[in-house]
């Protein structure tokens, strides 16, 4: 389990975080960045492995960030990250 509490890094996507990002047709979109046994598309929450997350880790607030989807390649913008339990 990751504690929120001991990272330091909050303005970076990485396991555990909590992102809001915007696409292309400018819908907004919120996933958490979960472990693979615990992924759960109707609960927005994304195994680390997955398209977005990949595309994700790393990212900071206002970063363009590339993602392969069935149509294509896509660029989305990172608007918001957060983790729970956390002040960051």
């Amino acid at each position: 389990m990751v504690d929120p509490k001991k990272r330091k890094n909050f303005d970076q996507v990485f396991f555990g975080a909590t992102v809001t990002y915007a696409r292309e047709d400018d819908s907004e979109h919120t996933v958490t960045i979960v472990g693979i046994d615990e992924a759960d598309v109707d609960k927005a929450q994304v195994s680390w492995i997955s398209p977005i997350a990949r595309a994700l880790l790393k990212a900071r607030v206002g970063d363009m960030v590339e993602i392969r989807t069935p149509t294509g390649r896509e660029t989305i913008e990172v608007l918001e990250i957060r983790y729970e339990g956390s002040d960051g």
